[in-house]
C-alpha cells in the first residue's frame, strides 16, 4: 500500500469506527431497521450528488445489478441492522472490537474465491489467533449465558461475517469503479431497507430528538458515504484482503471514543481479544501481501 492508500485507510477506519458511538446514541430512539434505512438514504443522496458532479452514471439495468444488490444487502442491509440491534445490548467499544474480525473472514473467503489470495500456513496461524481473540471477547461464561448480551455479540459477529462476504462481492464487480460501486450499492440498500422500515417500525410514529437526528446525519455522511467510497477505492487498488486493513484500525477507534465519550470500561478479556484479533489480522495481511 502506498502512503496515500494508508491515509485513505486511516480516514476510512476512523469513519467506520467512530460511527459506533453515534449508532449507540441514536439506536435508543430510532429502531435498528429505520436507523439503517435513514443512514443509507442520507448516504445515497450525498454519493449520488457527487457521482453526478463527477459526470458518472449508475450502470444500466442488467446482470451486474444482481451483484450490486447482493453487495448492498451483504454490506449495508444485513450487517448494519445486526450491528445496530446488537448495540442495544453491548457497548460500542465491544461492537467495534468484534467488527475487527472482518479481516479474518475476508481472508478465508478470498482463499475460496480468488486464485491470487490463497491460504498459507502462516495465514492459517493468523486465522487461529483471530478466532482465539473472538473466544476471549465472548468469554467462557458466555457459553452458559444465552441472554440478550450474548445474542448482541452473536448478531454483531454475524454482521462481521456478512461484511467479509461483501468484500468478496465488491472485488468481483470492481471493474465498474469505486464511486459507482458505493453509490449503486447504497441505492440497492435503500430499495431494500425503506419498505422494510415502513413495515417493521412504522417510522411515522417515532419522535426522535434533535440529537438522534444529528447522529443519523453524521452516520450517513461520515460513517457511511465517505468511508464507503474510500474503502471501495482501496478494494479496487489493492484487493480484498489488503483493503480489510481498515477493520484493523476501526476497533481501536471505537474503543478509544467509547472510553473517552461514554466512559465505557471494557473487561480485560475484551482488550485481550482485541490484541489477538489485531495480531491475527496483521499476520493474515502480511502473508497476503506476498500473493496478491
Amino acid at each position: 500500500m502506498t502512503w496515500a492508500d494508508a491515509a485513505f485507510a486511516l480516514i476510512c477506519a476512523t469513519g467506520f469506527g467512530g460511527s459506533f458511538l453515534f449508532i449507540n446514541i441514536a439506536v435508543t430512539e430510532v429502531p435498528p431497521v429505520t436507523l439503517t434505512a435513514a443512514r443509507s438514504v442520507i448516504s445515497f443522496l450525498a454519493l449520488w450528488s457527487v457521482l453526478r458532479l463527477m459526470g458518472l452514471r449508475l450502470p444500466p439495468w442488467g446482470p451486474i445489478w444482481w451483484w450490486i444488490t447482493a453487495l448492498g444487502f451483504a454490506s449495508l442491509v444485513l450487517p448494519m441492522v445486526l450491528v445496530s440491534w446488537g448495540q442495544l445490548h453491548i457497548e460500542s467499544g465491544l461492537a467495534g472490537i468484534i467488527i475487527g474480525f472482518v479481516p479474518i473472514v475476508t481472508f478465508v473467503l478470498a482463499h475460496l474465491f480468488f486464485q491470487d489470495e490463497r491460504f498459507t500456513p502462516m495465514g492459517f496461524t493468523g486465522v487461529l489467533i483471530g478466532f482465539t481473540g473472538v473466544i476471549a471477547i465472548i468469554g467462557p461464561a458466555a457459553l452458559f449465558d444465552f441472554g440478550n448480551h450474548l445474542l448482541g455479540q452473536i448478531a454483531t459477529f454475524a454482521g462481521a461475517i456478512s461484511i467479509g462476504a461483501a468484500n468478496i462481492i465488491g472485488r468481483r464487480i470492481s471493474m465498474i469503479g469505486p464511486m459507482v460501486i458505493v453509490t449503486a450499492s447504497q441505492l440497492a440498500a435503500v430499495a431494500l431497507l425503506v419498505p422494510l422500515s415502513l413495515i417493521v417500525d412504522q417510522p411515522w410514529t417515532l419522535s426522535p430528538s434533535g440529537t438522534a437526528l444529528g447522529c443519523l446525519v453524521i452516520i450517513g455522511l461520515f460513517g457511511s458515504a465517505l468511508p464507503g467510497f474510500l474503502f471501495y477505492r482501496l478494494l479496487v487498488r489493492v484487493g480484498a484482503t489488503r483493503a480489510s486493513l481498515v477493520a484493523y484500525v476501526a476497533p481501536i477507534v471505537a474503543v478509544v471514543i467509547g472510553a473517552l465519550v461514554l466512559d465505557e470500561r471494557l473487561p480485560w478479556s475484551a482488550l485481550l481479544g482485541l490484541m489477538l484479533i489485531l495480531i491475527g489480522a496483521y499476520i493474515v495481511n502480511r502473508r497476503a501481501s506476498h500473493t496478491i
